[in-house]
């Protein structure tokens, strides 16, 4: 998951913030029509992305509060329970894809400050406890949890920030 082992709060953050700041630098110069009618061919539009994003940081806020993930994603727990992403990667797709941007944008910085604000609550003993400590009927109970967050946040961002622009870069590169 990590590209690098994190294991202190002040080294999560600054990165957390450099990805998501990565990120709007490049959604702020889209238009609407950039955001939500460029597909890849899963036919995701970039505030699918978005949506997708969202959803998995979602998740992160269910794990640190005690909740199954599964309702952080919104989606049913047996599709959770698959562990097959690109299942449950379909459902939170499905989820969203019929919300415009004035939703998902919104939801997204909510959702992001929200994660923000309970990290900021967590020591650095905390964040390197087992997954488990806060879920702990979870099988994911011996990952320590600022991975978790790490990878849906930092690795996260990178990633679709990839594709994203990949998407875009193709796009252009066919006008």
């Amino acid at each position: 998951m990590p590209e690098k082992w994190i294991t202190t709060k002040a080294d999560l953050l600054p990165q957390i913030e450099e990805q998501w700041n990565a990120l709007h630098a490049l959604f702020n110069i889209l238009t609407d029509y950039q955001l939500t009618q460029i597909k890849n061919p899963d036919g995701w539009s970039i505030k699918d992305h978005v949506a997708h994003m969202t959803a998995w940081e979602n998740s992160v806020i269910a794990l640190l509060m005690g909740r199954p993930r599964h309702e952080g994603l919104g989606i049913p727990e047996e599709i959770y329970d698959t562990d097959d992403l690109d299942t449950i990667n379909k459902a939170i797709f499905e989820l969203h894809k019929d919300e415009p941007t004035h939703v998902i944008f919104p939801r997204f910085h909510q959702t992001h400050d929200k994660l923000l604000s309970i990290i900021d609550k967590l020591t650095d003993e905390d964040l390197n406890k087992g997954y488990g400590h806060f879920l702990p009927t979870d099988t994911g109970g011996h990952l320590p949890t600022i991975n978790v967050i790490y990878g849906n946040t930092v690795h996260h961002f990178k990633e679709h920030l990839g594709w994203i622009e990949a998407m875009l870069a193709k796009y252009n590169s066919e006008k």
